[in-house]
């Protein structure tokens, strides 16, 4: 499906502005991006990007817009991020992480949302399944 030109437009602002700012904008801030001023013609025109297979979407959400893994766009760069795996923890006893225990192969990744905006974030195995009950379990 070829897009017009407004739709192309408004396809790379949500993709600049989640790649700036790590969540999507509004679709008021996309219609300010787009020049336009009706709500309507902003959802019209995202309507033809899910079609497209470009973005998805939920209604019910502000900010509900995601981009699609399409063939030849890859989320991974800018949506995901690679935490290294320092270590093993018990699930009951906590266990010391030594810095020379991580295998700096090792990694984790995680999609952008749930790392937030942290610099050091890392993830340890589990080891044990004494906190099952809370949704962490071995491994």
């Amino acid at each position: 499906m070829k897009l017009s030109d407004r739709q192309q437009r408004m396809y790379d602002f949500i993709r600049d502005f989640f790649q700036e700012n790590q969540y999507p904008p509004t679709i008021r801030e996309i219609g300010e991006a787009v020049d336009i001023s009706s709500t309507s013609v902003v959802n019209y025109n995202l309507n033809k990007l899910v079609e497209a297979g470009l973005i998805e979407r939920n209604k019910e959400v502000s900010r509900g817009i995601r981009l699609s893994e399409t063939p030849g766009f890859s989320l991974g760069g800018l949506f995901s991020r690679s935490v290294p795996i320092l270590g093993h923890i018990a699930a009951g006893q906590p266990i010391t992480v030594f810095p020379d225990e991580r295998d700096s192969a090792d990694t984790l990744d995680l999609a952008s949302d749930v790392v937030g905006r942290a610099q050091e974030v890392y993830a340890l195995r589990v080891q044990g399944d004494s906190m099952i009950d809370a949704l962490v379990d071995s491994g």
